[in-house]
Protein backbone atom coordinates (compact mmCIF):
# COMPACT_ATOMS: atom_id res chain seq x y z
CA UNK A 1 0.00 0.00 0.00
CA UNK A 2 2.95 2.29 0.92
CA UNK A 3 4.39 1.99 -2.58
CA UNK A 4 0.65 2.47 -4.49
CA UNK A 5 0.56 5.72 -2.07
CA UNK A 6 4.16 6.86 -3.03
CA UNK A 7 3.19 6.38 -6.83
CA UNK A 8 -0.05 8.23 -5.69
CA UNK A 9 0.93 11.20 -4.33
CA UNK A 10 4.05 11.59 -7.20
CA UNK A 11 1.37 11.49 -9.91
CA UNK A 12 -0.77 14.91 -7.79
CA UNK A 13 2.25 16.36 -7.87
CA UNK A 14 2.93 16.75 -11.37
CA UNK A 15 0.98 18.12 -13.84
CA UNK A 16 2.05 16.33 -16.37
CA UNK A 17 1.59 12.91 -15.06
CA UNK A 18 -2.04 13.88 -13.79
CA UNK A 19 -3.44 14.76 -17.19
CA UNK A 20 -1.46 11.46 -19.15
CA UNK A 21 -2.69 9.05 -16.05
CA UNK A 22 -6.65 11.09 -16.43
CA UNK A 23 -6.77 10.80 -20.14
CA UNK A 24 -5.56 7.09 -20.24
CA UNK A 25 -8.43 6.29 -17.46
CA UNK A 26 -11.09 8.00 -19.98
CA UNK A 27 -9.75 6.52 -23.32
CA UNK A 28 -10.01 3.02 -21.55
CA UNK A 29 -13.37 3.83 -20.66
CA UNK A 30 -14.17 5.27 -23.93
CA UNK A 31 -13.10 2.03 -25.81
CA UNK A 32 -14.60 -0.30 -22.74
CA UNK A 33 -18.42 1.34 -22.72
CA UNK A 34 -21.06 -1.09 -23.85
CA UNK A 35 -24.75 0.89 -23.23
CA UNK A 36 -24.13 2.44 -20.36
CA UNK A 37 -26.08 5.37 -19.36
CA UNK A 38 -23.43 8.06 -20.21
CA UNK A 39 -21.92 6.63 -23.29
CA UNK A 40 -18.83 8.02 -24.30
CA UNK A 41 -16.78 10.64 -22.66
CA UNK A 42 -14.19 13.40 -24.04
CA UNK A 43 -11.71 15.00 -22.16
CA UNK A 44 -12.00 19.27 -22.52
CA UNK A 45 -8.60 20.94 -21.98
CA UNK A 46 -6.62 17.50 -21.15
CA UNK A 47 -7.93 16.72 -17.89
CA UNK A 48 -11.88 17.42 -17.64
CA UNK A 49 -14.28 14.67 -18.24
CA UNK A 50 -17.72 15.96 -19.76
CA UNK A 51 -20.53 14.09 -20.84
CA UNK A 52 -20.70 14.55 -24.54
CA UNK A 53 -23.42 15.99 -26.61
CA UNK A 54 -25.54 17.97 -24.09
CA UNK A 55 -25.07 21.75 -22.66
CA UNK A 56 -26.48 22.85 -19.13
CA UNK A 57 -28.14 26.75 -18.95
CA UNK A 58 -30.45 28.85 -16.96
CA UNK A 59 -34.42 28.17 -18.30
CA UNK A 60 -34.32 32.06 -19.11
CA UNK A 61 -30.95 31.64 -21.38
CA UNK A 62 -32.54 28.37 -23.16
CA UNK A 63 -33.29 29.94 -26.24
CA UNK A 64 -30.48 32.51 -26.70
CA UNK A 65 -28.36 29.43 -26.20
CA UNK A 66 -29.87 27.23 -28.68
CA UNK A 67 -29.69 30.14 -31.33
CA UNK A 68 -25.64 30.49 -30.59
CA UNK A 69 -24.95 26.91 -30.85
CA UNK A 70 -27.37 26.53 -33.93
CA UNK A 71 -24.77 29.41 -35.63
CA UNK A 72 -21.55 27.51 -34.90
CA UNK A 73 -22.06 24.26 -35.73
CA UNK A 74 -25.03 24.22 -38.97
CA UNK A 75 -27.48 21.36 -39.13
CA UNK A 76 -27.01 21.06 -35.55
CA UNK A 77 -30.65 20.57 -33.29
CA UNK A 78 -30.31 20.73 -29.89
CA UNK A 79 -33.56 19.36 -27.72
CA UNK A 80 -34.60 20.75 -24.06
CA UNK A 81 -34.35 18.06 -21.29
CA UNK A 82 -35.41 19.07 -18.34
CA UNK A 83 -34.37 16.70 -15.40
CA UNK A 84 -37.92 16.02 -13.08
CA UNK A 85 -36.65 17.85 -10.07
CA UNK A 86 -33.49 20.20 -11.38
CA UNK A 87 -35.82 23.21 -11.87
CA UNK A 88 -33.21 25.97 -12.69
CA UNK A 89 -31.21 24.09 -15.30
CA UNK A 90 -32.04 22.94 -18.52
CA UNK A 91 -30.44 20.19 -20.53
CA UNK A 92 -29.58 20.70 -24.15
CA UNK A 93 -29.74 17.22 -25.64
CA UNK A 94 -28.11 16.88 -29.35
CA UNK A 95 -29.96 14.01 -30.32
CA UNK A 96 -28.66 13.68 -33.72
CA UNK A 97 -25.08 13.17 -32.26
CA UNK A 98 -23.20 9.72 -31.66
CA UNK A 99 -20.12 9.33 -34.01
CA UNK A 100 -16.85 10.51 -31.90
CA UNK A 101 -16.63 13.16 -34.56
CA UNK A 102 -19.35 15.20 -33.63
CA UNK A 103 -18.96 14.18 -29.64
CA UNK A 104 -15.38 16.46 -29.92
CA UNK A 105 -17.32 19.27 -32.32
CA UNK A 106 -20.07 19.52 -29.75
CA UNK A 107 -17.60 19.58 -26.55
CA UNK A 108 -15.82 22.32 -28.07
CA UNK A 109 -18.96 24.16 -28.95
CA UNK A 110 -20.53 23.75 -25.23
CA UNK A 111 -17.20 24.65 -24.01
CA UNK A 112 -16.65 27.87 -25.82
CA UNK A 113 -20.26 28.96 -24.59
CA UNK A 114 -19.36 27.65 -21.10
CA UNK A 115 -17.58 31.34 -20.58
CA UNK A 116 -21.02 33.36 -21.44
CA UNK A 117 -24.32 31.36 -20.62
CA UNK A 118 -23.97 27.83 -20.73
CA UNK A 119 -21.70 24.97 -19.20
CA UNK A 120 -20.78 21.10 -20.23
CA UNK A 121 -22.45 18.63 -18.18
CA UNK A 122 -19.14 17.57 -16.25
CA UNK A 123 -18.88 13.47 -15.26
CA UNK A 124 -17.86 12.36 -12.13
CA UNK A 125 -15.00 9.41 -12.44
CA UNK A 126 -14.64 7.80 -8.59
CA UNK A 127 -10.94 6.97 -8.57
CA UNK A 128 -9.47 7.52 -12.28
CA UNK A 129 -5.92 8.34 -10.95
CA UNK A 130 -6.34 6.27 -7.60
CA UNK A 131 -6.86 3.18 -9.10
CA UNK A 132 -4.69 3.14 -11.76
CA UNK A 133 -1.75 3.03 -9.25
CA UNK A 134 -3.59 -0.34 -7.47
CA UNK A 135 -6.97 -0.32 -5.75
CA UNK A 136 -8.43 -2.30 -2.70
CA UNK A 137 -6.34 -4.96 -0.77
CA UNK A 138 -7.48 -7.51 0.87
CA UNK A 139 -7.88 -7.38 4.43
CA UNK A 140 -9.16 -9.09 7.75
CA UNK A 141 -12.33 -7.67 9.25
CA UNK A 142 -12.24 -4.04 11.11
CA UNK A 143 -10.57 -4.10 13.86
CA UNK A 144 -12.27 -3.41 17.52
CA UNK A 145 -16.31 -4.13 16.62
CA UNK A 146 -18.04 -7.15 15.32
CA UNK A 147 -21.97 -7.04 14.58
CA UNK A 148 -23.91 -7.51 17.12
CA UNK A 149 -26.41 -9.19 15.35
CA UNK A 150 -30.01 -8.24 16.30
CA UNK A 151 -29.10 -5.59 19.44
CA UNK A 152 -28.28 -2.74 17.27
CA UNK A 153 -31.68 -1.49 17.01
CA UNK A 154 -32.49 0.74 13.89
CA UNK A 155 -33.06 4.17 14.41
CA UNK A 156 -31.76 7.85 14.62
CA UNK A 157 -31.55 10.37 11.18
CA UNK A 158 -32.14 9.05 8.27
CA UNK A 159 -29.08 8.60 5.94
CA UNK A 160 -28.84 8.60 2.18
CA UNK A 161 -25.56 7.33 0.34
CA UNK A 162 -25.66 8.64 -3.17
CA UNK A 163 -22.99 5.76 -4.70
CA UNK A 164 -22.25 3.51 -7.43
CA UNK A 165 -24.77 1.26 -5.49
CA UNK A 166 -24.01 -1.60 -2.84
CA UNK A 167 -23.57 -5.32 -3.19
CA UNK A 168 -26.36 -7.99 -4.09
CA UNK A 169 -24.37 -10.22 -2.05
CA UNK A 170 -26.57 -11.31 0.92
CA UNK A 171 -23.33 -11.38 3.65
CA UNK A 172 -23.65 -14.04 6.42
CA UNK A 173 -21.83 -11.87 8.97
CA UNK A 174 -24.64 -9.49 9.45
CA UNK A 175 -23.26 -6.36 7.90
CA UNK A 176 -25.02 -4.11 5.34
CA UNK A 177 -28.43 -6.28 5.76
CA UNK A 178 -31.19 -4.96 4.16
CA UNK A 179 -29.49 -2.66 2.00
CA UNK A 180 -29.60 -3.98 -1.84
CA UNK A 181 -32.64 -3.50 -3.55
CA UNK A 182 -32.99 -3.88 -7.82
CA UNK A 183 -32.72 -0.05 -7.90
CA UNK A 184 -29.16 0.36 -6.35
CA UNK A 185 -26.85 -2.51 -7.33
CA UNK A 186 -23.21 -2.61 -8.04
CA UNK A 187 -23.26 -4.88 -10.88
CA UNK A 188 -19.37 -5.27 -10.41
CA UNK A 189 -18.47 -7.16 -13.85
CA UNK A 190 -20.45 -5.39 -16.61
CA UNK A 191 -18.13 -3.14 -18.75
CA UNK A 192 -16.67 -5.68 -20.21
CA UNK A 193 -18.37 -8.77 -18.74
CA UNK A 194 -14.88 -10.45 -18.15
CA UNK A 195 -14.96 -12.12 -14.84
CA UNK A 196 -13.22 -9.09 -13.49
CA UNK A 197 -14.18 -6.32 -11.48
CA UNK A 198 -15.11 -2.79 -12.61
CA UNK A 199 -13.15 0.07 -11.84
CA UNK A 200 -15.74 1.23 -9.27
CA UNK A 201 -16.75 -2.00 -8.11
CA UNK A 202 -17.30 -2.02 -4.14
CA UNK A 203 -16.68 1.93 -3.68
CA UNK A 204 -20.22 2.44 -2.41
CA UNK A 205 -20.41 -1.14 -0.68
CA UNK A 206 -17.20 0.12 1.21
CA UNK A 207 -18.98 3.85 2.27
CA UNK A 208 -21.78 2.23 3.51
CA UNK A 209 -19.90 -0.53 5.51
CA UNK A 210 -17.74 3.09 7.08
CA UNK A 211 -21.12 4.19 8.01
CA UNK A 212 -22.34 1.15 10.19
CA UNK A 213 -19.01 0.48 12.03
CA UNK A 214 -19.24 3.92 13.19
CA UNK A 215 -22.79 4.06 14.11
CA UNK A 216 -23.92 0.80 14.12
CA UNK A 217 -28.14 0.15 13.39
CA UNK A 218 -27.71 3.47 11.12
CA UNK A 219 -30.94 4.06 9.61
CA UNK A 220 -29.29 3.93 5.92
CA UNK A 221 -30.08 3.82 2.45
CA UNK A 222 -27.54 3.85 -0.59
CA UNK A 223 -28.41 5.08 -4.20
CA UNK A 224 -27.21 4.74 -7.78
CA UNK A 225 -26.10 7.25 -9.23
CA UNK A 226 -22.28 6.65 -10.67
CA UNK A 227 -22.28 2.96 -12.47
CA UNK A 228 -19.91 0.26 -12.29
CA UNK A 229 -17.20 2.11 -13.25
CA UNK A 230 -17.32 4.84 -10.70
CA UNK A 231 -18.66 6.86 -13.80
CA UNK A 232 -21.82 9.63 -13.86
CA UNK A 233 -22.72 12.75 -14.78
CA UNK A 234 -23.37 15.90 -12.63
CA UNK A 235 -27.25 15.87 -13.82
CA UNK A 236 -28.01 12.89 -12.01
CA UNK A 237 -26.22 13.08 -9.52
CA UNK A 238 -27.94 16.49 -8.64
CA UNK A 239 -31.64 14.68 -9.29
CA UNK A 240 -30.50 12.32 -6.74
CA UNK A 241 -29.64 14.84 -4.03
CA UNK A 242 -32.86 16.55 -4.73
CA UNK A 243 -34.63 12.93 -4.50
CA UNK A 244 -33.42 12.34 -1.40
CA UNK A 245 -33.92 15.35 0.42
CA UNK A 246 -37.59 14.78 -0.66
CA UNK A 247 -37.45 11.31 1.02
CA UNK A 248 -36.52 12.52 4.15
CA UNK A 249 -32.77 12.71 4.48
CA UNK A 250 -31.06 14.49 7.29
CA UNK A 251 -28.09 13.86 5.93
CA UNK A 252 -26.26 12.59 2.63
CA UNK A 253 -23.00 11.51 2.01
CA UNK A 254 -21.71 12.31 -0.98
CA UNK A 255 -18.15 10.35 -1.29
CA UNK A 256 -17.38 11.62 -5.17
CA UNK A 257 -16.32 15.26 -6.68
CA UNK A 258 -15.03 16.77 -9.17
CA UNK A 259 -13.01 20.00 -10.59
CA UNK A 260 -14.03 22.26 -13.22
CA UNK A 261 -11.65 24.22 -15.45
CA UNK A 262 -12.72 27.55 -14.21
CA UNK A 263 -12.82 26.31 -10.86
CA UNK A 264 -16.74 27.70 -10.70
CA UNK A 265 -19.49 25.14 -9.24
CA UNK A 266 -21.42 22.85 -11.48
CA UNK A 267 -24.48 24.13 -11.97
CA UNK A 268 -26.71 20.66 -11.24
CA UNK A 269 -25.08 20.48 -8.04
CA UNK A 270 -25.20 24.23 -6.96
CA UNK A 271 -28.91 24.12 -7.52
CA UNK A 272 -29.37 20.67 -6.18
CA UNK A 273 -27.90 21.29 -3.13
CA UNK A 274 -29.79 24.71 -2.65
CA UNK A 275 -32.88 23.24 -3.44
CA UNK A 276 -32.09 20.00 -1.14
CA UNK A 277 -31.42 22.43 1.74
CA UNK A 278 -35.11 24.23 0.83
CA UNK A 279 -36.66 21.03 1.06
CA UNK A 280 -35.45 20.02 3.97
CA UNK A 281 -36.40 23.13 5.60
CA UNK A 282 -39.86 23.22 4.69
CA UNK A 283 -40.37 19.77 6.47
CA UNK A 284 -38.78 21.09 9.54
CA UNK A 285 -35.03 19.67 9.07
CA UNK A 286 -31.78 20.68 9.09
CA UNK A 287 -30.14 19.40 6.07
CA UNK A 288 -26.32 18.29 6.09
CA UNK A 289 -24.70 17.05 3.08
CA UNK A 290 -20.75 15.19 3.78
CA UNK A 291 -18.94 15.55 0.88
CA UNK A 292 -15.20 14.29 0.47
CA UNK A 293 -12.56 16.78 -0.59
CA UNK A 294 -11.37 15.35 -3.55
CA UNK A 295 -8.31 12.97 -4.03
CA UNK A 296 -6.45 15.83 -7.08
CA UNK A 297 -3.42 16.81 -4.21
CA UNK A 298 -3.57 20.35 -4.27
CA UNK A 299 -6.07 23.69 -2.94
CA UNK A 300 -8.54 23.65 -6.18
CA UNK A 301 -11.90 23.25 -4.93
CA UNK A 302 -12.96 19.78 -5.64
CA UNK A 303 -17.34 20.01 -6.22
CA UNK A 304 -19.80 19.41 -4.42
CA UNK A 305 -16.93 19.31 -1.65
CA UNK A 306 -16.34 23.39 -2.08
CA UNK A 307 -19.70 24.15 -1.35
CA UNK A 308 -19.12 24.33 2.06
CA UNK A 309 -17.29 28.01 1.46
CA UNK A 310 -18.42 30.25 2.66
CA UNK A 311 -19.83 32.33 -0.20
CA UNK A 312 -22.30 29.08 -1.14
CA UNK A 313 -23.39 26.98 2.38
CA UNK A 314 -21.10 26.30 4.85
CA UNK A 315 -24.47 25.38 7.26
CA UNK A 316 -25.15 22.48 5.09
CA UNK A 317 -22.35 21.49 3.27
CA UNK A 318 -19.16 20.07 5.61
CA UNK A 319 -16.12 18.90 3.43
CA UNK A 320 -14.14 16.21 4.32
CA UNK A 321 -10.03 15.93 3.84
CA UNK A 322 -7.68 13.05 4.47
CA UNK A 323 -5.01 12.82 7.46
CA UNK A 324 -2.68 9.42 7.53
CA UNK A 325 -0.64 8.12 10.09
CA UNK A 326 3.07 8.67 9.51
CA UNK A 327 4.67 5.53 8.34
CA UNK A 328 8.13 6.47 10.83
CA UNK A 329 6.07 6.78 14.19
CA UNK A 330 2.31 5.42 13.43
CA UNK A 331 1.08 6.93 16.86
CA UNK A 332 1.43 9.92 14.70
CA UNK A 333 -1.04 11.45 12.32
CA UNK A 334 0.07 14.00 9.40
CA UNK A 335 -1.56 15.38 6.48
CA UNK A 336 -2.04 13.14 3.72
CA UNK A 337 -0.38 14.97 0.48
CA UNK A 338 -2.56 13.24 -2.11
CA UNK A 339 -5.81 14.71 -0.26
CA UNK A 340 -7.53 18.03 -1.93
CA UNK A 341 -7.53 20.85 0.88
CA UNK A 342 -8.19 24.14 1.27
CA UNK A 343 -9.89 27.06 2.83
CA UNK A 344 -12.83 25.77 1.60
CA UNK A 345 -12.48 22.11 4.11
CA UNK A 346 -14.34 21.84 7.06
CA UNK A 347 -12.94 18.72 8.68
CA UNK A 348 -10.27 16.10 8.41
CA UNK A 349 -9.80 12.40 9.67
CA UNK A 350 -7.80 9.20 8.38
CA UNK A 351 -8.76 8.49 4.79
CA UNK A 352 -5.74 5.96 4.08
CA UNK A 353 -5.60 2.73 5.28
CA UNK A 354 -8.94 2.79 6.16
CA UNK A 355 -10.34 -0.93 6.72
CA UNK A 356 -14.69 -1.68 5.45
CA UNK A 357 -16.86 -4.09 3.44
CA UNK A 358 -15.78 -5.40 -0.06
CA UNK A 359 -17.58 -6.92 -2.51
CA UNK A 360 -16.92 -11.02 -3.76
CA UNK A 361 -14.63 -10.62 -7.03
CA UNK A 362 -11.21 -10.69 -8.90
CA UNK A 363 -9.50 -7.08 -9.99
CA UNK A 364 -8.56 -6.80 -13.18
CA UNK A 365 -4.68 -6.72 -14.06
CA UNK A 366 -4.97 -3.84 -15.91
CA UNK A 367 -5.92 -1.57 -12.65
CA UNK A 368 -3.53 -4.02 -10.29
CA UNK A 369 -0.91 -5.09 -12.57
CA UNK A 370 1.78 -6.38 -9.41
CA UNK A 371 -1.19 -7.79 -6.98
CA UNK A 372 -4.65 -7.90 -7.96
CA UNK A 373 -6.66 -9.70 -5.20
CA UNK A 374 -9.66 -12.45 -5.21
CA UNK A 375 -12.35 -11.15 -2.73
CA UNK A 376 -14.84 -13.85 -1.52
CA UNK A 377 -18.09 -14.08 0.75
CA UNK A 378 -18.23 -11.86 3.28
CA UNK A 379 -14.91 -9.62 2.39
CA UNK A 380 -13.18 -6.90 3.86
CA UNK A 381 -10.97 -4.61 2.51
CA UNK A 382 -8.50 -1.59 2.97
CA UNK A 383 -8.47 0.91 0.76
CA UNK A 384 -7.55 4.94 0.73
CA UNK A 385 -9.44 8.16 -0.18
CA UNK A 386 -11.10 11.44 0.84
CA UNK A 387 -13.96 9.04 -0.18
CA UNK A 388 -13.92 6.72 2.91
CA UNK A 389 -12.87 10.33 5.54
CA UNK A 390 -16.20 11.31 4.59
CA UNK A 391 -18.53 8.11 5.73
CA UNK A 392 -16.37 7.97 9.10
CA UNK A 393 -17.47 11.74 9.62
CA UNK A 394 -21.68 10.84 8.70
CA UNK A 395 -21.46 8.00 10.85
CA UNK A 396 -19.65 9.73 13.92
CA UNK A 397 -22.58 12.72 13.27
CA UNK A 398 -25.63 10.39 13.60
CA UNK A 399 -23.71 8.47 16.94
CA UNK A 400 -23.72 11.77 18.56
CA UNK A 401 -27.17 12.52 17.41
CA UNK A 402 -28.82 9.44 18.60
CA UNK A 403 -26.32 9.10 21.91
CA UNK A 404 -27.43 12.88 23.12
CA UNK A 405 -29.61 13.35 26.42
CA UNK A 406 -32.24 15.28 26.87
CA UNK A 407 -35.41 15.83 25.30
CA UNK A 408 -35.02 17.47 22.28
CA UNK A 409 -32.08 15.82 20.04
CA UNK A 410 -29.61 17.96 18.21
CA UNK A 411 -29.86 18.75 14.28
CA UNK A 412 -27.23 16.84 11.79
CA UNK A 413 -25.05 20.85 11.87
CA UNK A 414 -25.29 20.83 15.66
CA UNK A 415 -24.05 17.21 16.23
CA UNK A 416 -21.30 18.03 14.00
CA UNK A 417 -20.22 21.19 15.85
CA UNK A 418 -19.95 18.89 18.93
CA UNK A 419 -17.93 16.21 16.90
CA UNK A 420 -15.62 19.17 15.83
CA UNK A 421 -15.18 20.43 18.98
CA UNK A 422 -13.05 17.45 20.05
CA UNK A 423 -10.69 18.18 17.40
CA UNK A 424 -8.16 20.84 17.07
CA UNK A 425 -6.46 22.04 13.24
CA UNK A 426 -3.44 20.65 13.08
CA UNK A 427 -2.98 21.47 9.20
CA UNK A 428 -3.49 24.57 6.99
CA UNK A 429 -6.47 23.66 4.77
CA UNK A 430 -7.57 20.32 6.26
CA UNK A 431 -10.07 22.26 8.57
CA UNK A 432 -10.51 20.23 11.76
CA UNK A 433 -8.61 17.27 12.54
CA UNK A 434 -10.63 14.45 14.05
CA UNK A 435 -9.49 10.59 14.85
CA UNK A 436 -12.85 8.71 14.31
CA UNK A 437 -11.72 4.92 13.42
CA UNK A 438 -11.49 2.47 14.06
CA UNK A 439 -14.31 2.78 17.17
Amino acid sequence: MRRQISAWEAAMQDDAARRKLLAAAVEDLRDRRTGLAMGQLVIHRDEYPVTPDRVLVRPGDAGRVKRDIEGLRAGYAPQPVSSPRLRNVRVLQDIGAGHRGATHAYSTTACRLRSGKAQPSYAVMLGAIRKAVGGPELSGPARGRRWARGRDRVDGPVVVVVDNGVSAEERTDGWLAGLARTDNLDLLDVVPRDHFLDRGAGHGTFVAGIVQQVAPGVRLDVRRALDTEGVGDDVEIGDHIVRAAEDGAEIINLSLGLVTPDDRPPLPLLDAVGDAIEIARRRGTHLLIVCAAGNFGDDRPCWPAALAGKQYFPDHVVSVAALRLDYRDETQVIDARWSSRGDWVTCSTLGQGVVSTYVMGTESRQYDPENPETFGPNAWATWSGTSFAAPQVTGAIVRIMREAKGKEKPTARQAFQTLTGYGKELFPGYGVSVRILPV
